[in-house]
C-alpha cells in the first residue's frame, strides 16, 4: 500500500480511532476485493493515488476512503479530522479519514458555519460520533455527483426548477442584480417537498411561481424524486443555507439589502446577526411581516434603495405578495426566503449539524413543533413519496425499459462472444502498426449528463495536432467537427470506419448499461457546452451505437437534421422502432454510405 502521508507522520493517533478502522476495514472486506479487482484493471495497482500540494512543505496522498481506513489503522490518520483538501501545515495533526466537509460535498450542502468550524470540533468527538461518521460518509455517497451535472431546468407540474451547481445559481443571481436596472425586478424563489405538494393541488400557487425568474430546489426530498426520474441531481440548494451566500456576495459587491418578514424584530434581529459576521454588508432596512397596509411598506422599501429585497412570510403567502407588489418595488430582485429570519434571529433553533447532513432537518422541526407541522411532514411527505414513486413507476416505460434492456444485454453479449477471435487478430494488428494501445478510450456525456468512459478501436494519429483554423471550417452548425478528409485518421483506421467496425467494443459499453443499441450518439463535453435547452432533450434518453441519422445518411447530414431526428426518437421510442434501427443499420453499415 502506498503510504497515505509523506514527509510528516500523523502521530498520538487514539487506540479507539484504530479499533473502529479496524472494524470497519474486516466489515467492507467484500467491497474492498470489488475495488481492488476495479482499480488493477484500470491503473495496474490495486488502491488508486491522487497527489494533492498543501502549503509549502506538506504533502500527502488522497487515497480511496477504504485504503484511508488501513492508515488509520497504522496510525497515520485520525478516523475523524480535517479534509486533506484544506489542511495546511501547521494543521497536519487534525487531517483524518473522514470529515464534516467530504460529507457535505457528496450530500451538495455548504451551511454557513462551515467556515468557521473551530479546531476541535471534529476532532474531540463521542465515541459514538466516531462510529456512525463512517456510515454517514457512506450514506452521503447515495448523493455523491461524480461528474457535474448539465445545470438545466426541470419542470414540475410546469414550473421549471434550476437543477445545477450552487456556483452557476450564485452567477445567475448575479447578473440578475448586475443586470441593467428595469421595471419590474426580477423574482427569486425556492421550493421543496411541501412547496411541490402544494403545487400539485393549486392552481394559483402555480401561476404566481411561473412568473419567478428563478426557483430552486430546496430539501433532499427534490434530490431523492430527480433519482426516480433517472435524472442526475445537482447541489442542496435550500434558502437558509444559499442565502447567506448571496448576502456575502451583497458584502463584497456593496449591495443593499432589506429584510422583509417574521414577528416583532425578527427581521431586525437576523439582519443585526449577518451585519455582524460581513461588515461591510450594506444594510438598507428591515420591517416585520405583520402589516396591512402593503403601500406604505413598499414606500419605506423604496425610500431605502434598497437592491436586494429578501422576503419571509412562508409559502404560498410570500410568493402572493412578491407577485402582487413586485411592479410597485424600485429593488433588482426579491428573493422569497420562507423561515430564513427566524433561524438565524434565533427564534427556532436549527437542526444538529450531524442531523442536517443526512438530510433529516424536517424530523428535527417536527419533534420542535409537533402539532403545527404533523400535517406538512407526515402527510405532506407520505403524499410527496406516493405520488412521486407512482409517477416514476409507469407501466409503459417499465415496460419499454425492461425490453429495451433484455434485447441491448443479449444481442452485445452475442456480438462481443462472436467478435472474440476477430478482435484478438485486430487488436494484434492494430498494435503491431500503430505502436499505441488500439482501444481508444474517452470520456462522453449520457443519459442527463453523466460522463462515462466510452471505447472504440483507436483510428487516429494522436499525435497530429489540427489548426485552430482548419477546426473551424470544419465545424458544422458550431457545435460539431465533421471532416471526411480528416488528416488525423490512419490508414487502417480509414476502412474501421467506413464499416463502422471501430465501434464495436462500444457493446461493451452497452452490456455495462452506459449505452444502448439504439440511441443518439454519445456527445462529447465541449458540444454539450454549446447545447441550447431544445438540444439537451438527446440527453433525456441513453446514448446509442446506432439512431435513426445513422440509417439515414450518417454524416451526409448537417448537424441540425441529425439533432431533428435524434429528438424524434427520444419523443417516439418504442420497441418496434428500435429493432426498424436495428435492421437497417446493417445495409446502413455495409454500404458505408456517409461514413466518415
Amino acid at each position: 500500500m502506498n503510504r497515505v502521508m509523506s514527509r510528516v507522520m500523523i502521530v498520538d493517533v487514539s487506540l479507539l480511532d484504530r479499533l473502529i478502522a479496524l472494524l470497519y476495514s474486516v466489515v467492507s472486506f467484500p467491497v474492498w476485493v470489488c475495488y481492488a479487482i476495479q482499480n488493477y484493471n484500470h491503473c495496474g495497482r490495486l488502491l488508486s493515488r491522487y497527489e494533492y500540494c498543501c502549503g509549502f512543505d506538506y504533502r500527502f496522498c488522497q487515497t480511496s476512503r477504504l485504503a484511508r481506513l488501513l492508515a488509520v489503522v497504522r496510525g497515520e490518520l485520525h478516523l475523524i479530522g480535517f479534509s486533506p483538501k484544506i489542511a495546511y501545515s501547521s494543521d497536519n495533526k487534525s487531517v483524518g479519514a473522514f470529515s464534516a466537509r467530504d460529507i457535505h460535498e457528496n450530500l451538495g450542502i455548504t451551511p454557513p458555519e462551515y467556515h468557521h468550524l473551530s479546531d476541535d470540533m471534529e476532532l474531540k468527538m463521542y465515541w459514538w460520533k466516531k462510529m456512525i461518521y463512517p456510515l454517514l460518509y457512506a450514506y452521503s455517497l447515495l448523493f455523491k455527483v461524480t461528474h457535474k451535472p448539465i445545470n438545466q431546468r426541470i419542470k414540475w407540474f410546469g414550473i421549471e426548477v434550476f437543477n445545477g451547481q450552487q456556483s452557476i445559481a450564485l452567477n445567475i443571481i448575479k447578473q440578475l442584480i448586475v443586470a441593467i436596472p428595469k421595471k419590474p425586478p426580477s423574482l427569486i424563489g425556492y421550493v421543496n417537498a411541501d412547496c411541490l405538494n402544494k403545487l400539485k393541488d393549486s392552481d394559483k400557487y402555480r401561476k404566481n411561481l411561473a412568473k419567478f425568474n428563478l426557483v430552486l430546489p430546496d430539501g433532499v426530498g427534490l434530490k431523492w424524486a430527480l433519482k426516480l426520474k433517472g435524472i442526475l441531481p445537482g447541489d442542496n440548494i435550500n434558502g437558509t443555507d444559499f442565502s447567506p451566500k448571496i448576502l456575502e456576495l451583497a458584502a463584497q459587491e456593496n449591495w443593499s439589502v432589506f429584510f422583509l418578514g417574521g414577528e416583532g424584530d425578527i427581521s431586525k434581529n437576523a439582519l443585526a446577526k449577518f451585519k455582524n459576521v460581513y461588515p461591510n454588508l450594506n444594510v438598507a432596512g428591515s420591517h416585520h411581516g405583520f402589516f396591512n397596509d402593503d403601500k406604505l411598506v413598499i414606500d419605506y422599501i423604496n425610500k431605502s434603495k434598497a437592491q436586494i429585497l429578501f422576503v419571509g412570510f412562508g409559502s404560498p403567502l410570500q410568493e402572493q405578495w412578491a407577485v402582487d407588489n413586485y411592479k410597485y418595488l424600485s429593488v433588482n430582485i426579491v428573493i422569497c426566503v420562507g423561515g430564513m429570519f427566524d433561524f438565524y434571529a434565533g427564534k427556532v433553533q436549527r437542526a444538529p449539524l450531524l442531523i442536517r447532513q443526512v438530510g433529516f432537518e424536517w424530523l428535527y422541526r417536527l419533534y420542535q413543533e409537533p402539532k403545527r407541522l404533523w400535517n406538512r411532514y407526515i402527510v405532506g411527505n407520505a403524499n410527496f413519496i406516493f405520488w412521486n414513486v407512482s409517477h416514476a413507476l409507469d407501466i409503459r416505460m417499465f415496460c419499454l425499459n425492461v425490453c429495451s434492456r433484455t434485447i441491448d444485454v443479449v444481442i452485445s453479449f452475442l456480438a462481443l462472444i462472436i467478435w472474440a477471435p476477430f478482435h484478438i487478430i485486430l487488436y494484434c494488428l492494430l498494435f503491431i502498426t500503430e505502436r499505441r494501445n488500439p482501444i481508444f478510450k474517452q470520456v462522453r456525456v449520457g443519459k442527463n449528463g453523466q460522463r462515462f468512459i466510452m471505447y472504440k478501436y483507436t483510428t487516429m494519429d494522436s499525435d497530429i495536432i489540427l489548426e485552430e483554423e482548419e477546426f473551424k471550417r470544419y465545424v458544422s452548425d458550431g457545435i460539431r467537427y465533421k471532416n471526411k478528409s480528416d488528416p488525423r485518421i490512419t490508414k487502417i483506421g480509414f476502412w474501421l470506419r467506413k464499416f463502422s467496425v471501430d465501434e464495436i467494443p462500444q457493446f461493451l459499453n452497452v452490456l455495462k448499461g452506459e449505452m444502448k443499441l439504439v440511441g443518439p450518439r454519445p456527445a462529447l463535453d465541449e458540444e454539450v457546452e454549446k447545447y441550447t435547452q431544445v438540444h439537451k432533450l438527446r440527453l433525456l434518453v441513453k446514448p446509442g451505437m446506432t439512431g435513426l441519422w445513422q440509417i439515414s445518411g450518417r454524416s451526409e447530414l448537417s448537424c441540425k437534421k441529425q439533432f431533428e431526428l435524434d429528438l424524434n426518437y427520444v419523443m417516439t421510442r418504442t420497441i418496434m422502432l428500435d429493432l426498424t434501427i436495428l435492421i437497417k443499420t446493417i445495409p446502413a453499415v455495409y454500404s458505408a454510405r456517409g461514413a466518415m
